[in-house]
């Protein structure tokens, strides 16, 4: 229901992405990569304490648990988590969110929403994004605003740096709009594909796998082929998606 103001910001976003944070991003990837790894940890690290507090509010007794146990080993033996001990020990990171707590406690259903500057998220999640920015243990550690700003700011940056390899792939779809809400509500569960009711086609995961397939094992004479069957790929999915109005 919010699709025509979505796709405004949706532009405002992708554009400031285009002229500020990419390029920021693509000089971060000259950092030395030992360092990024171990920004990427450090963060994840305080993150976890994020993933704790919601953990205890959705009575999780379990991942209450190793979390708690992520954060202990990390930030003793990992070096105030610069080093990602746990992960090596079995203990793997599940971040958790506001948004998750609220559709825990009966908000079950959120339709697509986009705020300026941030990812794609449900008007839910997006809510939630206040108590667990909030609640970061960077704003209580240090004592200075501005740094801890910084630091969530590095840690987009170092998130970003994960998906630039991504970023041709969502240019050749028709809609990238649509590409990014439907692959966000099929992955948080509230949204299925009709096709996927008889098995007729694969969900936009394997269409984008196929995608792939066919961009990077394709010789250079079958190139028009292969754009051609991409092309069919991309076809087949926006078909899916307008059979669902719900999806919009």
């Amino acid at each position: 229901p919010y699709e025509a103001y979505n796709r405004k910001i949706f532009t405002f976003n992708m554009t400031m992405d285009h002229y500020v944070l990419r390029p920021v991003t693509v000089g971060y990837t000259y950092v030395p990569e030992p360092l990024r790894y171990a920004v990427t940890n450090f963060y994840n690290n305080l993150r976890d304490f994020v993933t704790l507090g919601d953990d205890i509010l959705q009575l999780e007794g379990e991942a209450s648990m190793q979390t708690t146990m992520r954060i202990a080993i990390n930030s003793t033996f990992g070096i105030f988590g610069l080093i990602d001990i746990s992960s090596s020990l079995g203990l793997m990171q599940s971040k958790n969110t506001f948004g998750n707590t609220l559709k825990r406690w009966g908000w079950s259903n959120s339709n697509y929403f986009l705020v300026p500057f941030f990812g794609p998220g449900t008007l839910r999640d997006q809510i939630g994004l206040v108590p667990d920015l909030a609640l970061n243990p960077t704003w209580y550690l240090i004592n200075n605003n501005w740094i801890s700003a910084g630091i969530i700011a590095v840690s987009q940056i170092d998130l970003r740096s994960k998906y630039l390899d991504q970023d041709q792939l969502l240019m050749q779809t028709l809609d990238p709009y649509a590409t990014i809400r439907d692959i966000y509500l099929q992955k948080d569960g509230q949204y299925k594909y009709p096709s996927e009711s008889n098995n007729q086609h694969g969900d936009l995961d394997s269409l984008i796998d196929a995608e792939n397939a066919l961009t990077f094992t394709k010789p250079a004479s079958d190139s028009n082929a292969a754009s051609s069957s991409i092309d069919s790929l991309i076809d087949e999915e926006n078909a899916a998606i307008k059979v669902d109005p719900a999806a919009h």
